[in-house]
């Protein structure tokens, strides 16, 4: 079955979307409660480096995002797609990336106090509910413009856009206030 007829098909695109979004935020709580496999400290240091690729990801796929809406504003369709097949794929990237550094590496608590950390904890909050809630809609837009439904794409897009560009500037600047607290940063 291609792609394209997925996307055509409502209902069966509608439950691999549901099921996508039920998963990933099942699968990311759930590394909070999993045991962390054991590993010697070289290894350890090494795994700290994904949270600095995390961020090169999402900070990459906010700028594809920016010049995503260039060139759509400039009608350049070919080019857009492009560049959301980009964001598409290292959004991926960084979700596999993400669950093997929290599957192997245990939580790291921000120390910092007062209006510090109340700022930390409304980024990283804001970040956490928003990207939960970006999944199915990035998806769902990604599907009709995939698809040529130019209205219902820009519909979704109207506000997955801005809470896609939010979850991946957030997720740069939760890594740099939390970065310098890791136990083994590579830095």
């Amino acid at each position: 079955m291609s792609l394209k007829t997925i996307v055509n098909n409502n209902k069966l695109l509608r439950k691999i979307i549901v099921a996508v979004a039920l998963v990933v935020p099942v699968v990311v709580t759930l590394l909070r409660y999993i045991p962390h496999p054991e590993f010697s400290d070289s290894t350890k240091d090494s795994l700290y480096i994904l949270p600095l690729v995390n961020a090169i990801l999402n900070g990459s796929t906010f700028f594809i995002l920016v010049f995503a809406l260039i060139a759509i504003k400039r009608k350049n369709i070919l080019l857009h797609q492009k560049l959301m097949s980009g964001a598409m794929v290292l959004s991926a990237l960084f979700l596999v990336s993400y669950i093997a550094f929290h599957y192997t590496c245990p939580e790291t608590p921000y120390p910092a106090e007062g209006s510090v950390r109340r700022l930390y904890l409304f980024i990283l909050l804001t970040h956490i509910l928003l990207s939960a809630a970006i999944v199915p809609l990035a998806l769902y837009a990604y599907a009709r413009g995939f698809a040529g439904m130019v209205e219902k794409h820009k519909k979704i897009v109207r506000f997955a856009y801005p809470m896609w560009l939010y979850v991946t500037a957030t997720g740069v600047i939760v890594y740099l206030m939390i970065s310098p607290f890791y136990p083994h940063s590579p830095f």
